[in-house]
């Protein structure tokens, strides 16, 4: 009786080891074969089976598990990660292991503290060496504050924000990259207000944000603010206005031929011929109307203040160095007619959308 059960035992022991093991995290970087990884690995397997070390140093402790390439349990079932999503009203874009024993997990909602569905994280997420810690806003960077996630300091255009205070005294950041490249949606509702610009309400720490969803309280789904360029090929450059896209000047941020319904904008005169662009600060897209990705939008300026309460156009106005005396649906690929609310847009910048009430004074201030 005694040898079986110490066979079944010599049996069982492996498998409930095992079985631990795949519940610990990964520890990156690790040493396998004397080669530092930071990344799962399938070298030494003969299936090509990821897998990583649960400790520093695989060729001394001799402990692994299987690398899981999508996030499971909890109590979302496996559904992805989100980011960004606020946890205890701080923003993360990684996954994080506070709270729960050592396991990595992410919230797979915009919003943990809403609506607490989390799932455990993929290993794969966990490759990379910067911290899984949120983002401290406001902080620190050469003497300057960012309440925002920026591309200062790097030349590949990508953003990030500091998990410490004051990044000079501790350098430690994380990317701001989303789960979904989606755009602002403008407007949007957030405790029944209309929002048509980025906003620090609800936001304890003064980030800027904005939902990507038209509704934030059903589907709490939102991004943090860019208030600079940021990506693309140009890595960031600023936007040049106006600038040539399919032989047409375009003097606003535009998503045509975008998939994802980002908007971008050349950081040259012609990207018919320079084909440089980067994609457009959040915080230039509040005065656009929302536009299903893929189609075209030319608008007067990203800065306009269109349909203020209770302004008139005025007539004659000057726009792109030519007076007009009417409404115009010149600078538009739509139909939609549009007038100054000075009498140099060129300078002023202002204007709105013509309505049938702008028509009389139109007619009265046309010169005969």
């Amino acid at each position: 009786m005694a040898l079986r059960i110490a066979f079944l035992l010599y049996i069982w022991i492996p498998f409930l080891l095992a079985a631990n093991e795949v519940s610990r995290p990964c520890v990156f970087p690790f040493i396998f074969q004397g080669k530092l990884y930071s990344t799962c690995t399938t070298n030494g397997t003969r299936k090509n089976q990821p897998w990583c070390s649960i400790t520093s140093n695989y060729d001394r402790h001799r402990r692994w598990k299987p690398c899981t390439l999508t996030e499971y349990g909890g109590n979302s079932g496996g559904k992805p990660c989100f980011f960004p999503f606020l946890y205890q009203r701080r923003t993360y874009y990684t996954c994080t292991r506070k709270y729960s024993r050592g396991r990595f997990w992410c919230s797979t909602t915009g919003n943990y503290d809403i609506n607490r569905k989390w799932s455990y994280c993929a290993d794969n997420r966990l490759e990379e060496s910067y911290p899984t810690e949120p983002c401290y806003f406001p902080f620190m960077y050469k003497n300057k504050l960012y309440t925002s996630c920026t591309t200062a300091g790097r030349t590949d255009g990508k953003l990030w924000c500091s998990v410490n205070r004051n990044y000079d005294m501790r350098p430690s950041a994380v990317f701001c990259e989303p789960s979904e490249k989606a755009p602002c949606s403008f407007p949007f509702m957030f405790k029944n207000t209309s929002y048509s610009t980025c906003t620090k309400e609800g936001s304890i720490d003064g980030q800027l944000w904005c939902a990507t969803t038209a509704d934030y309280e059903k589907d709490t789904k939102w991004r943090a603010c860019a208030t600079e360029e940021y990506g693309g090929n140009s890595n960031g450059a600023p936007c040049f206005f106006p600038f040539i896209y399919k032989s047409q000047k375009r003097n606003n941020c535009i998503n045509e031929d975008e998939q994802n319904g980002q908007y971008w904008c050349a950081t040259t005169e012609n990207y018919d011929l320079d084909f440089k662009f980067s994609f457009c600060a959040d915080t230039k897209l509040e005065n656009l109307e929302p536009l299903e990705a893929g189609k075209s939008r030319m608008q007067p300026s990203v800065s306009g203040n269109h349909n203020p309460p209770k302004r008139q156009c005025v007539f004659p106005f000057i726009y792109g160095g030519k007076s007009y005396t009417t409404c115009t649906t010149d600078g538009f690929n739509s139909q939609s007619a549009w007038c100054s609310l000075t009498d140099n847009f060129d300078i002023d910048q202002k204007w709105k959308y013509c309505t049938a009430s702008d028509m009389p004074s139109q007619n009265s201030t046309r010169p005969y």
